[in-house]
């Protein structure tokens, strides 16, 4: 009995550890992926331009883009055409490598590139990934990609204990190791491990901390808790009760935080850009603290996310937005609002429930909402999906099919869901003047827009240039910082008011012209 207070002491030394080590790596796995897709995003976006810019060619010219291609992202280390019978017909650096495909082919963000994991030779040697960009006519370009270099040179994260990252394909297929520290053992047996996903690539990060690395790092903590004695052994007890049930602190304080209504809305405009005219918003979430500031959503949503407490957030949100915007949308049944939804919305019919008891029968009608589903995270089940989003649009609200052309969806998506409106990711905007490809890509979505009869927006508009570049070829809605950020109820309101009143006014018009004529006194 007498040892009963240390034996707690060494336990909850344990649980300590292991539970803000598990945060610690998962923060550590989130940043190192980071950086992993950067790198891919890099490598795409030279193979997209390829692909886009001309037909795969072994002439002198062709050469010289496929090496300017491998230059600018310093991870390639190979740019080859290949014929139909996946033949290698040349490479700007000489012989071609000999490459054995050691993964099936997994689809990216892009429907006309596949990602295969390879080995060079015909001895298992340093791993590396394949970006495939196929023609109509069976030829191909392939750009190689070293996973050495996929991974960042140095991982650095809060644990103080040695670890191993380790980069795999999502069926498993090993791609490459990184060690903290290259002295270690990257064979031992894990204390804990936590891996994290990409949204738009076929990737998946796994962080380890061995047993012997997490020992070594907290040896002393242990050895100094066990030599205060027993009183000494109780007080800390006392103090690491105290730090054990902080670890919960997180999900209790959102807990909170939804029963205070401290996540509240805040509403980014979208615009017309042929007349200046409102056409509705997108409703944030954003929190208020107790000092009074707010807190953008990468402060929680990983966490409400994960915990599911993001139904109960994003019913509070809709239920807010009808009471605040209700006196300005009765009156105006041409304006909309827009609500993000994650892929388990789409789980059961829960979200048909929430929209029409929420809306039916208030001042914003079903046919104002709109429901955004991205494509940054799969939907496991599209069949299931497709009937809940017919269930929504027989109430009268409409689908948009966020961020098109960066994540899992792709054509599937757009073909089988049934969508009303399309949005543009920001990263094609802020490609426009940038970019030669940005152009071909912008026509070929505004042009499948019109083919699939759907609405078209787009996201994270922030020149008046890009305002011009769009209103040319045909889009209409926009939004983003050149028109305003997101903004608290009473603002948005106010913006109601100028931008759409019930009735015309000289301010309105001013308004409209400025925007029309690209004033900067508009963007102010």
């Amino acid at each position: 009995m007498a040892f009963a207070p240390l034996v707690g002491l060494n336990l909850l030394l344990w649980m300590h550890i292991n539970a803000h080590g598990r945060t610690d790596v998962r923060d550590a796995a989130a940043h190192i992926l980071e950086l992993v897709e950067a790198r891919l995003d890099e490598s795409m976006t030279q193979l997209v331009a390829l692909g886009m810019a001309s037909k795969p060619s072994c002439l002198p010219d062709g050469l010289a883009q496929l090496s300017r291609a491998a230059m600018k992202a310093t991870q390639v280390s190979e740019v080859s055409v290949i014929d139909s019978t996946g033949a290698t017909l040349c490479t700007p650096n000489g012989a071609p490598r000999i490459v054995r495909t050691v993964s099936s082919a997994h689809d990216t963000g892009n429907p006309n590139i596949k990602l295969f994991a390879v080995d060079l030779g015909n001895d298992q040697g340093p791993r590396s990934v394949r970006f495939v960009w196929q023609f109509p006519n069976g030829a191909s370009l392939a750009m190689l990609l070293s996973g050495e270099k996929l991974m960042p040179a140095l991982v650095v994260g809060r644990l103080q204990a040695d670890f191993i990252a380790r980069l795999t394909l999502v069926d498993g297929t090993f791609v490459a190791n990184r060690l903290s520290n290259q002295q270690m053992a990257s064979d031992g047996k894990s204390a804990f491990e936590v891996q994290a996903i990409s949204d738009r690539y076929p990737i998946a990060l796994t962080v380890a901390v061995p047993s012997e690395a997490l020992w070594r790092s907290y040896r002393e903590l242990f050895i100094w808790g066990n030599a205060g004695g027993l009183l000494l052994a109780m007080l800390s007890i006392a103090v690491a009760i105290g730090v054990a049930r902080q670890t919960e602190g997180p999900v209790r304080d959102i807990e909170n935080a939804i029963r205070r209504g401290d996540f509240i809305p805040y509403y980014q405009p979208l615009v017309d850009i042929r007349t200046g005219k409102l056409r509705g918003c997108e409703v944030l979430v954003r929190r208020r603290r107790p000092d009074g500031g707010i807190d953008g959503p990468g402060a929680f949503i990983r966490l409400v996310e994960a915990t599911g407490q993001i139904f109960e957030i994003t019913r509070s949100l809709m239920v807010q937005a009808r009471d605040e915007l209700g006196p300005a949308y009765g009156p105006r049944p041409e304006l909309k609002v827009s609500f993000n939804l994650v892929a388990e919305h789409f789980d059961d019919m829960t979200i048909v429930s929430d929209v029409q008891e929420i809306f039916s029968n208030g001042p914003v009608r079903p046919n104002q909402v709109v429901l955004e589903v991205t494509e940054r995270q799969p939907l496991p089940n599209l069949a299931s999906a497709r009937v809940i989003i017919a269930k929504l649009q027989e109430l009268g609200a409409r689908i948009a099919l966020d961020d098109v052309g960066t994540g899992h969806g792709g054509m599937s998506y757009l073909l089988k869901l049934g969508a009303d409106q399309m949005k543009m990711d920001k990263m094609f905007v802020d490609a426009i003047g940038t970019e030669r490809c940005s152009s071909t890509i912008i026509d070929t979505l505004v042009k499948l827009s019109e083919d699939l009869n759907m609405e078209f927006v787009a996201e994270g508009v922030e020149t008046f240039e890009q305002i011009e570049y769009l209103r040319e070829r045909g889009v209409v809605a926009a939004q983003g910082f050149v028109f305003s950020p997101p903004l608290p109820g009473k603002l948005y309101l106010e913006l109601v008011e100028t931008l759409h009143p019930i009735s015309g006014s000289k301010k309105q018009r001013k308004v409209r012209k400025a925007l029309r004529g690209g004033e900067t006194e508009f963007a102010a």
